[in-house]
């Protein structure tokens, strides 16, 4: 089973070893903090996107060594990470997909914690690109340039704010996540078009 499932956020529902439910999202950070990671899995899932997009296609070991101090490195790699990295791998590569599943907690969790958690993707996408050295903004395109622009206006965003005036349902988050989910993707492929197959290429498979 995958870390996020198609789900466009991590909020799948597993059991602890005391019978109580835990979330995807829950379990991912038990492993980020099984190596010593200092990001929860939002920032963890947004630095490893925004590398990415950066500079394409990332080693594991080395999106997981920019979550941990400057002089540790994970021994071993728990099980749920590298299917979060995995899933990546495989989601920016399937014709047919319209968007990331997101590292974010679900629904039940209180608003200021989601949008916590959806500042601290936000901050991760940008930093990831930059430590990949992503193409300089006046060289992308007018959309890409657009949705730089809305992560770095979620990055600055004031949780508690944003949960206490949202009695109206002005800001939906949901609808925000969906949007990062297809644009992201977007994104990616824009910088980093796939190949196209050649016949001889699939003679020699």
């Amino acid at each position: 089973m995958s870390a996020c499932m198609n789900h466009a956020t991590c909020n799948v529902q597993q059991s602890k070893g005391n019978g109580e439910p835990m979330t995807d999202y829950q379990r991912l950070q038990q492993a980020l903090d099984s190596i010593g990671a200092l990001a929860n899995p939002a920032e963890a899932h947004g630095v490893l996107i925004g590398m990415w997009i950066g500079g394409g296609p990332t080693e594991e070991l080395r999106w997981l060594a920019e979550l941990v101090e400057e002089d540790e490195s994970p021994q071993a790699v728990p099980a749920e990470l590298s299917r979060l990295y995995r899933d990546l791998a495989e989601q920016v590569t399937t014709a047919d997909n319209l968007g990331l599943a997101l590292a974010l907690p679900g629904e039940d969790e209180p608003m200021d914690r989601q949008v916590e958690a959806l500042i601290d993707f936000a901050q991760g996408v940008l930093y990831g690109y930059a430590i990949e050295n992503g193409p300089a903004r006046r060289s992308l395109g007018d959309e890409t340039r657009e949705v730089f622009d809305d992560l770095g206006d979620i990055a600055q965003l004031d949780p508690e704010s944003v949960a206490e005036g949202n009695q109206d349902d002005a800001f939906d988050i949901h609808q925000i996540e969906e949007y990062l989910s297809s644009a992201l993707l977007v994104m990616y492929l824009q910088l980093h078009p796939p190949v196209p197959e050649t016949a001889g290429s699939r003679r020699l498979q």
